[in-house]
């Protein structure tokens, strides 16, 4: 390839050579990350300086100079190519096993990801992510395809956005199969927050990816709930959720005004769908939460009280059993609110204390949350 003529600018290059100069950049940089501060510039030059000999043998790139190779790596970085890895602290999610009993559960099922604040729940997505990435990795070979359940909200949305781009450019990754596991999407003006949407990030990646959505009334009565099953679009979606080898959901706390399901009950007592008399009735029964828009107590779901049913392909029972078969995993993520920050510890105390609610196999929490756990506990 002949030099390039006339203006240069980064943002023209292919995500092949941006790819592929950034990588060579980082590798540059670990080589050379001996020695003391004041030789800092120098190491970055000379890495600079390897990988544009490198490009000029192996890309026939003669214009990619020195000079040229920063502007191409931030290029990268705007590009969003690089993903920082939120801290773990493995010190609070082995006292987490302990004082819960747990210590039978592999060292990888609690992760605790030392971060806090406003930016907690966006880093505990990640590191969900990339536990997610490394599920489906643990799969190759074992499975022909690998079949990941998306579930809602806007905590897996941020979870599915970064495991495309973990999948992105993996080449050892096996074929997916990307199942949205509920309807979701019931507010027109948050439809971001459907699993359907989440597809499109998947639609640029290297691996072979197939898709099953669930297209329904996101919300029935109880009384029509089976009959909304056997619509013949729903009813295969629903045929296809035992092939699910990995399951990707959230929960909401009973009290946290952005919960999904808190939310659509408002909407619909305000409209008169429901009554008010009707919600207390789940109060009363001991509500504190609810995992894929099904609310349960301290003592396990709720279903009778609860007077509508989101279409979604698994129960609370449905999710345990999942998560005591061999090579199936459910990852649930624990981080706070993603809008208001708020802590979801009295929600998920019981997930980590009742066996009939014992549906994940991996659980991400942040740092305040751990700190609440063991503190109550």
């Amino acid at each position: 390839m002949s030099p390039r003529r006339g203006s240069w600018h980064p943002a023209q290059e292919s995500d092949e050579i941006v790819y592929a100069i950034c990588n060579r950049f980082l590798e540059q940089l670990g080589q050379h990350c001996s020695g003391n501060a004041k030789d800092q510039n120098d190491r970055r030059r000379g890495a600079a300086a390897a990988v544009a000999a490198w490009a000029r043998k192996h890309l026939g790139r003669e214009d990619l100079t020195r000079e040229r190779i920063y502007p191409l790596f931030w290029e990268a970085v705007r590009r969003q190519y690089l993903l920082l890895c939120p801290p773990r602290e493995s010190h609070l999610a082995s006292e987490i096993r302990k004082t819960f009993g747990l210590e039978s559960l592999p060292e990888d099922a609690i992760q605790v990801v030392n971060v806090r604040g406003p930016e907690a729940a966006r880093n505990v997505s990640a590191v969900a992510a990339d536990l997610t990435f490394q599920l489906i990795h643990r799969l190759r070979g074992k499975k022909e395809k690998v079949h990941v359940g998306l579930g809602a909200g806007y905590s897996s949305m941020m979870v599915a956005r970064r495991l495309a781009q973990r999948v992105y450019s993996d080449l050892q990754c096996p074929p997916l199969v990307l199942h949205a596991i509920s309807a979701g999407g019931f507010f027109i003006d948050q439809p971001y927050k459907a699993p359907v949407t989440y597809f499109g990030y998947f639609s640029e990646v290297i691996t072979p990816v197939e898709y099953v959505g669930l297209f329904s009334e996101p919300l029935v009565s109880r009384e029509e709930y089976d009959r909304v099953r056997q619509n013949p679009s729903v009813r295969h979606s629903f045929e296809r959720a035992k092939e699910i080898d990995i399951v990707i959901t959230s929960f909401a706390a009973a009290q946290d005004e952005h919960g999904m399901l808190g939310q659509f009950l408002k909407a619909l007592q305000q409209e008169g769908t429901i009554t008010q008399a009707q919600i207390d009735t789940m109060v009363r029964a001991g509500w504190v939460g609810d995992v894929q828009f099904r609310p349960y107590s301290a003592t396990g779901p709720i279903v009778e009280e609860c007077p509508v049913q989101v279409v979604t392909l698994f129960e609370i029972e449905e999710l345990v059993a999942l998560a005591q078969q061999p090579n199936k995993y459910v990852v649930l993520i624990a981080g706070p609110c993603s809008e208001c920050q708020r802590l979801k510890t009295d929600a998920l105390r019981p997930l980590l204390t009742n066996p009939r609610l014992r549906l994940w196999t991996h659980l991400v929490m942040d740092l305040a949350t751990a700190y609440d756990l063991l503190r109550s506990s």
